[in-house]
């Protein structure tokens, strides 16, 4: 799962975990020039990474994430984009006006939030994967394009290259009524109520955010194990989530274990 280093902060949205996502201030903004700041107006990213501003999601994800954990707040500031603000950012123009916030004469309150899958399913080149009748292309498919980090759009390309690729192989070649086989899903049972989805979110977050540690994991794992009944099957998924965490001890890519990064 990638983590985008830069959603709108909005306090009460953040608080109400059913208000759904948080809007994304894009990071072309950093390409234009807007700066990252902390609560004092520093820059947040000066000294962390050669690139600064523009280090790869992870690096800036998990130095925002770092910094709010502190009880500091992050900004960013593209105040200098001025009168040029809707038009060459109309979306996140109309998201910051939406809440009250001028982006053309006030910094922005950001924080990280839960973006993308970086595969997950192990295609071949052509979308196959080794279950009879299950292909993927996209965020979910894990190829070798995405990497441990996947770059902005980088799934539109591979999308467009191996979806290309899968649809030809399936126009070539007839696709059977039904597979048979046995397929196991988390998805039966019964459901977590809304209280505890919302507890849910929170505890996964927390334990499979941005920056993990072997002790979070462990906590939050067997949390589950005691609340079992609480959270349903969104409760075993998580598990399983926790469970593929805690067995890569090293930091890859948006996995970053504390515990273990040098």
């Amino acid at each position: 799962m990638q983590f985008h280093p830069t959603a709108l902060a909005l306090p009460a949205r953040m608080q109400d975990r059913h208000a759904g996502p948080l809007p994304l201030v894009t990071e072309a903004l950093r390409g234009a020039g807007a700066r990252l700041l902390d609560d004092q107006s520093r820059p947040l990213m000066a000294g962390l990474h050669p690139l600064a501003d523009l280090a790869p999601r992870d690096v800036v994800a998990r130095r925002v994430w770092e910094t709010l954990q502190r009880g500091d707040r992050v900004w960013l500031d593209a105040t200098a984009l001025g009168d040029a603000w809707p038009e060459r950012f109309p979306t996140v123009h109309a998201a910051c006006r939406a809440h009250g916030i001028d982006p053309a004469r006030e910094p922005i309150p950001v924080t990280p939030a839960a973006h993308f899958h970086m595969g997950g399913l192990a295609t071949d080149n052509d979308g196959s994967t080794r279950v009879r009748g299950l292909h993927a292309v996209g965020e979910v498919a894990c190829n070798g394009v995405h990497g441990a980090n996947r770059l902005a759009s980088n799934s539109l390309l591979e999308g467009l290259v191996f979806g290309h690729r899968l649809g030809r192989r399936m126009a070539a070649h007839a696709v059977p009524r039904a597979v048979r086989g046995a397929y196991s899903w988390t998805g039966h049972g019964n459901a977590a109520d809304p209280q505890a989805l919302a507890h849910l979110r929170v505890l996964l977050w927390d334990a499979l955010g941005p920056v993990r540690d072997g002790q979070g994991l462990r906590a939050a794992h067997q949390r589950l194990q005691d609340e079992s009944s609480a959270y349903g099957w969104q409760g075993r998924l998580a598990t399983r989530l926790l469970n593929a965490a805690r067995a890569r001890g090293i930091s890859l890519g948006a996995h970053y274990r504390r515990d273990t990064a040098t």
